[in-house]
């Protein structure tokens, strides 16, 4: 990524070139990284985040040929257009004295969300258990599909392929009541709430509707899976 300014002359001061930031340090190269810490920051306070996500900022190199000296009066940052952030972002800079000088440092913006991934690697047909999986912080534009953010979602269910680790675990590879188990079946009917058990007659994952022999009845039902070992029917 590249960074280019644009610096506005007065007659007074031509031949004169002087491009200032509020730090005190008279070192080129700190000041060059604090012109880029400025519009990370700036950046920063932009960026609507979920409490569990993570942020990577990381502003363009300042090419290091400009001399660059403390601005003494207002300095202000800004994202021209429409304003919004983007993965890609020009923060605009401007120092608002005489002779004044503007700025434009590319940002690059990644939100990383977290993410159950296999600890190792994971055969088919395993019980999943706390040891096999673990969380993962992955750019968010590169999760795709039906993942999970929280570990305690997958224990109890069985694996229906080999996982990879870093790979984000999706509910299509996840039988999360598998044919022949024993189930809870959670039967609702307006504010009442029974609680019976049940044969699983097929594999289904979240969400899944599947049939079930009721173990009390001996009839076979439809039921949504809600989790490993427990399914819900309506009444």
């Amino acid at each position: 990524m590249g960074t280019f300014a644009r610096f506005t002359f007065r007659p007074a001061f031509l031949g004169w070139l002087s491009v200032l930031l509020l730090i005190t340090t008279p070192a080129y190269a700190s000041i060059h990284e604090d012109i880029r810490r400025y519009a990370e920051d700036h950046v920063r306070e932009l960026v609507s985040l979920q409490p569990e996500d993570k942020l990577e900022i990381n502003a363009a190199n300042i090419d290091t040929r400009v001399q660059l000296t403390e601005c003494l009066g207002k300095l202000t940052a800004d994202i021209r257009g429409s304003g919004e952030v983007r993965r890609n972002t020009h923060v605009y800079l401007q120092c608002h004295e005489q002779p004044g000088w503007e700025l434009f440092v590319p940002v690059r913006i990644k939100i990383l969300k977290p993410v159950v991934t296999a600890a190792d690697p994971i055969a088919r047909n395993t019980l999943l258990q706390n040891q096999h999986l673990t969380i993962d912080y992955q750019d968010e534009v590169l999760i795709r599909g039906d993942v999970f953010s929280d570990v305690n979602d997958l224990l109890g269910s069985r694996s229906k392929r080999d996982l990879r680790p870093g790979q984000p675990i999706r509910s299509s590879q996840l039988c999360v009541v598998c044919k022949g188990d024993k189930v809870s079946i959670v039967a609702q009917t307006g504010g009442l709430t029974v609680n019976t058990d049940g044969i699983a007659k097929e594999d289904g994952s979240f969400n899944d509707n599947v049939r079930v022999s009721n173990l009390n009845s001996g009839r076979v039902i439809s039921a949504q899976v809600l989790g490993a070992g427990q399914v819900k029917v309506n009444l």
